[in-house]
């Protein structure tokens, strides 16, 4: 008897979204909980771990921290290498990602206005740099996808994460990234992440 899944997060694209894309790609039922972060979250705050979402629930089993649960369903839709040096570099790139990520989402919902022109300088100026550079070169090497030339869990993982960072950033960095750009359109292509993008809620990013 196939798992019964529940995705819990917010009304937002955020670390959940390579989990839907993941779901979609692999044609896999689930149950996607919006949670509203005004009215519910401070109930249920108290009841996941570390006090933070996403969370999937298994069946009885309750899985936390987006990659964590975007690795075991990698390893269920067949996008997990078994080399464990390869699965491995896979990890680095999906944490490094996370991290920029990290970065403009602490931007993005800064509250002090000199704090926030502050950080938004040194993204523009260091940290897209850095990460948007090294991905790019990695691709490009690599021959099209981050783990080489086929398709892995780290593809859906960045570019859930791109989209996410250009939904807050709100301005166009991806056109002086041919490979990031090119990585990004194959995975929008793939017909079951097409289909669930066409028809998915509204999130914010």
């Amino acid at each position: 008897m196939a798992p019964v899944y529940k995705l819990k997060f917010f009304d937002f694209m955020g670390v959940a979204e390579p989990i839907r894309y993941l779901f979609a790609y692999g044609g896999i039922k689930y149950e996607n909980i919006v949670i509203n972060k005004e009215v519910d979250w401070p109930k249920i705050q108290r009841t996941v771990p570390f006090g933070k979402l996403p969370v999937l629930e298994i069946d009885s089993k309750v899985l936390h921290q987006s990659t964590a649960i975007c690795r075991y369903l990698a390893k269920v839709v067949g996008l997990l290498p078994s080399d464990d040096f390869f699965a491995a570099e896979l990890d680095a790139l999906v944490a490094s990602t996370f991290d920029f990520g990290a970065r403009v989402h602490d931007w993005y919902h800064e509250a002090d206005v000199t704090c926030k022109a502050e950080v938004e300088r040194e993204l523009e100026t260091e940290v897209f740099p850095r990460y948007l550079n090294g991905f790019e070169e990695i691709i490009q090497q690599k021959g099209g996808y981050l783990g080489g030339k086929q398709l892995t869990w780290a593809d859906f993982y960045f570019v859930g994460i791109i989209e996410s960072v250009q939904g807050m950033w709100s301005r166009d960095f991806l056109q002086r990234y041919p490979y990031i750009t090119q990585l990004y359109k194959n995975v929008h292509a793939i017909p079951a992440v097409k289909n669930y993008i066409a028809g998915r809620p509204h999130y914010k990013y």
